[in-house]
């Protein structure tokens, strides 16, 4: 499909529904979430099926490859009381083989200092302690 034909049929799935009468749920009824399910109504996956469409179409505009784009969900139709939410969808443009399911996560030094000063701070407050018992046994 081109683009337009994509345009028009997002226009088609949303036009005539009624989104108070839309529903669409994420739920997980076991352990894990190998054990999930979508409970929808068919305008509900209508709706959720334009949202995803959009996002298609926006994957075609220009961004740099390997960068993250994202595309946020705002369909107002789920279920409030969902076990989960997609709250966005992150667009990439490498192909299947090319994706790394989870990106590895780089050290900034905002929290190299962070972990530093949270190690120092309990060091601090065990050094602190220390004396205070010293000072404590000391008096008696």
């Amino acid at each position: 499909m081109n683009d337009k034909e994509i345009g028009k049929l997002i226009n088609e799935l949303r036009s005539q529904k009624n989104y108070d009468e839309a529903y669409i749920g994420y739920f997980q009824y076991g352990g894990g979430p190998d054990e999930s399910c979508i409970k929808a109504n068919r305008q509900g996956l209508e709706l959720h099926a334009a949202e995803l469409l959009e996002a298609a179409l926006e994957t075609e505009k220009e961004f740099e490859k390997g960068k993250i784009k994202t595309f946020g969900l705002d369909e107002g139709i789920s279920d409030e009381e969902s076990d989960f939410f997609f709250e966005y969808v992150e667009l990439i443009k490498e192909v299947r083989n090319d994706i790394k399911p989870n990106s590895e996560y780089k050290e900034t030094w905002k929290d190299k200092i962070f972990k530093y000063g949270c190690f120092g701070v309990l060091i601090g407050l065990g050094l602190l302690i220390i004396i205070g018992i010293m000072t404590v046994l000391s008096w008696i």
